[in-house]
């Protein structure tokens, strides 16, 4: 007996080999037996294949040299016949794999899915999310592991790069439902898995007690790569080094050749250009000079306000300049940052002054896109865009797509920064403050912010801010002393708005969180929706009774047709337990809008806190951090940040993603979702306070006379986007609607109502997000005012390329 091999390929980390077995004796069937050159068993599975005798074998591709495949044929009566053996090295597969894709690509493609399209006594493990979290480097990986329904014991197990099992994996099994593929009956288990960057690759394997069978799946660097852009979160994948290197170069083959001329004439708006001088090196001058020479947009004059005198080449470089529309200052000595800058800027002739750093570089179309704003809308007052990084070496890099104008975000660090521009009377009139240098922006923009809302943000990368070895793109650290600065600043912008709140640093340069306080002692009315669940429930008033520090709260338990006793024994002893909870009893059919509505209507608190039962408070001040802000008179609804049981991401906002065309669904999306609970997120802005489009109502604050003055939630939407819609109503009464980090609570997500996924509940979530679509059309034309480029794209789509 022996056995040899036909076509042989690989995908996502796992070989598949056609096996042919050659045996004298007639044989029933064949098992086979994987093992590495080091006898350590690998996992193997085999599938009949066309003709008898030939199997497919699929097994996976770690780190090994070779792999030996041991063949066992069997009689009929289960008596062992013959056995053999045969091994092939990784590498071979490897070659052997490319050259039958390149000559046989619609066979080897049917060998390498022949497990996927196989469910009888068949496990599989299917992908949802592949997160990295840098800070823990490690992967965040969620999924399912899709099984018979038969199955029993079903198991995970991680094998490392050597095929040995990994005995402190970090598996975390969720929910389990069931389900029809094809007509068969399956059992579906969800699952997240954390991966240490550590090892080359590893093995991930599901087995039931009962099935011959196990299914896996590999992930060694070519399949991570290739899942990671499968799998990754939509948001901000354009921020993404190969994705942004690809808008890069898609933009400068747009620019090569343009002409001013090119573009449509736009206002007669004059730009003064304001750039304070200081031992800059010629090199970054002259590319700084000829950012600006280069605008498309001409009516501008620059600036250059020399507070070295003594850089002789410095002076020469300035004294040779021939451009009429550049002016050089020329300064005894230094005066700071801010002196510098305020003698350039009552220097100005200009309608608007720009602030530019010495060292960076402007995008050409920068000044165009002002003052096509401009002439849109006269009444601008301050003007910005995105930006990126400029390495050493010339590249551009960590693109920042900015929030419009965001007053919780901006309390939280200068996400403004560049290019800042302002109506000059307002610049000559604020000017920055020496007290503040080195965050002399920071200061001037607040205050700015408490003069005028009419801030416009250009969604396009024009600036590019230079990292070298001692600015301030490169590191933060490498000027402390703003940071102190910059909290200074803050608290100074809190106290003139007669804001009670305390401006605190932290473990982030340049990045702040503020305190608020809480005035008086309002009551809090939490109510909760509730059928059945009763461990569900009780888990949640537990924490909320066990945990909260604030004291003037009650919780309304709104029931809902519940059939189980164990709910009403609940019930009874919650109320025994805890004299702050009363019972309503809604009887009609579900609908979240008109059951939170009801229990509104029957609540006496000032302040009403929307709560999902299947949450359980984690932060103990979850409801001063909510109510501190919700008490704020530019505010209308405060949302939590939510997690999964498995310690990621569940709820840090909503955003709205505008539709790329007629035929696009579009809409609200929970930001940073499945990413870890201390990633801090694209930006920080998972861990920062800051105002959203949308909060969650599964945790959701509400003063209660907004509430009933904007109707409560719409009742149409019976379980769907009740609280999009009813967030987007309140920021059209010009509130805010503010997510904050600092209220944490796990969400068990859906577990009493299940997803919206088949039947009767796709046709009703199909009406309520075509009813949301219809009333909040501008949503989903123009996207999310608060997240850029990526409400609008899942990649990163210029405003150039759309012209």
């Amino acid at each position: 007996m022996h056995i040899s091999f036909g076509k042989i390929c690989r995908g996502d980390g796992i070989a598949y080999i056609e096996t042919i077995v050659h045996c004298s004796q007639q044989y029933a069937h064949a098992r086979f037996l994987a093992r590495s050159e080091d006898g350590v068993p690998l996992p193997i599975e085999s599938y009949r294949y066309q003709k008898a005798g030939t199997y497919v074998l699929a097994t996976p591709l770690l780190d090994t040299d070779k792999i030996i495949i041991e063949s066992v044929v069997f009689d009929d009566k289960g008596n062992e016949i013959a056995k053999t053996e045969k091994s092939i090295s990784r590498f071979m597969i490897k070659w052997l794999s490319r050259l039958n894709y390149r000559l046989d690509f619609k066979t080897v493609s049917a060998l390498r899915d022949i497990d996927d399209y196989t469910y009888s006594d068949q496990i599989h493990i299917r992908l949802t999310t592949f997160v990295e979290s840098y800070e823990k480097q490690q992967y965040i990986i969620k999924g399912f592991v899709c099984a018979p329904v038969n199955a029993s014991g079903l198991s995970l197990s991680l094998l490392d790069n050597k095929g040995c099992k990994v005995d402190a994996a970090d598996i975390v099994f969720g929910r389990t439902s069931s389900t029809v593929a094809l007509g068969l009956k399956r059992t579906e288990i969800d699952f997240t898995l954390r991966l240490s960057k550590e090892c080359i690759s590893y093995c991930l394997v599901a087995a039931a007690d009962n099935l011959s069978r196990s299914g896996f799946i590999c992930f060694d660097q070519c399949s991570i790569d290739l899942f990671s852009d499968r799998y990754n979160p939509l948001f901000y994948r354009c921020t993404g080094p190969v994705a942004y290197e690809r808008s890069v170069e898609s933009r400068k083959r747009f620019s090569r050749g343009l002409k001013p001329n090119d573009f449509v004439r736009t206002g007669n708006t004059a730009f003064s250009v304001v750039v304070p001088l200081f031992h800059t090196p010629l090199r970054f001058l002259n590319e700084m000079i000829q950012s600006v020479e280069d605008q498309i947009y001409t009516n501008w004059e620059l600036l250059l306000v020399n507070a070295t005198p003594e850089d002789q080449s410095l002076c020469a470089a300035l004294e040779a300049l021939q451009d009429s529309r550049i002016k050089v200052i020329t300064l005894e000595g230094n005066l700071g940052i801010a002196d510098n800058t305020n003698i350039g800027i009552e220097a100005a002739t200009g309608d608007y002054i720009a602030l530019f750093d010495h060292d960076d570089v402007l995008d050409e179309r920068v000044l165009y896109e002002y003052a096509k704003a401009i002439e849109a809308n006269p009444q601008i007052d301050v003007l910005y865009c995105d930006e990126d990084f400029l390495t050493e070496s010339g590249t551009y890099a960590s693109p920042h797509f900015k929030s419009d104008l965001n007053i919780d975000l901006l309390r939280c660090h200068n996400y403004i920064t560049h290019l800042l521009t302002v109506r000059s009377e307002l610049a000559k009139n604020l000017k920055l403050r020496k007290e503040f240098d080195g965050a002399q922006d920071y200061d001037f923009v607040l205050r700015l912010a408490e003069l005028t809302e009419q801030f416009h943000h250009v969604p396009d990368v024009l600036y590019h801010w230079r990292i070298s070895d001692t600015s301030t793109a490169k590191d933060a650290g490498n000027k402390s002393y703003a940071t102190l600065a910059g909290q200074k600043a803050l608290q100074q912008h809190l106290n003139r708005l007669g804001i009670r709140a305390t401006a605190c640093e932290t473990d982030k340069p340049c990045f702040y969180r503020v305190e608020y306080a809480v005035s008086g002692q309002p009551k809090v009315s939490i109510v909760i929706p509730n059928k059945d669940c009763a461990k569900v429930l009780t888990r949640c008033v537990d924490s909320i009774e066990k945990k909260t520090t604030y004291s003037n709260f009650n919780i309304y338990i709104v029931e809902n047709n519940s059939t189980e006793s164990s709910t009403f024994d609940c019930y009874e002893r919650l109320m025994s337990e805890y004299p702050n909870i009363k019972l309503l009893k809604w009887e009609e059919e579900f609908n979240y809008s008109a059951i939170n509505n009801f229990g509104v209507g029957q609540a006496d608190g000032d302040y009403i806190l929307f709560l999902n039962n299947d949450t359980e408070v984690i932060a103990g001040d979850w409801i001063d951090s909510m109510l501190s802000i919700c008490q704020r008179e530019d505010v209308g609804a405060v949302g939590a940040k939510l997690l999964y049981p498995d310690n990621t991401v569940q709820h840090a906002g909503v955003l709205m993603i505008a539709c790329q065309s007629v035929n696009d669904v579009a809409g609200p999306i929970h930001v940073f979702n499945n990413i870890d609970a201390d990633d801090p997120g694209y930006m920080r802005r998972a861990v920062l306070t800051q105002d959203v489009s949308v909060v969650t109502a599964a945790c959701m604050m509400v003063e209660k006379r907004l509430f009933e003055e904007l109707g409560g939630f719409d009742e149409y939407f019976a379980v769907a986007f009740n609280d999009v819609d009813f967030c987007l109503r309140v920021r059209d009464t010009n509130r805010l609607v503010v997510f904050t980090p600092d209220a944490k609570l796990y969400h068990y997500e859906s577990i009493s109502r299940g997803y919206d996924s088949s039947g009767n509940n796709m046709r009703r979530f199909i009406e309520e997000q075509g009813k949301l679509r219809t009333r909040w059309s501008k949503y989903y034309c123009s996207g999310d005012p608060y997240f850029g480029t990526a409400s609008t794209s899942v990649f990163y789509v210029p405003s150039w390329c759309k012209i």
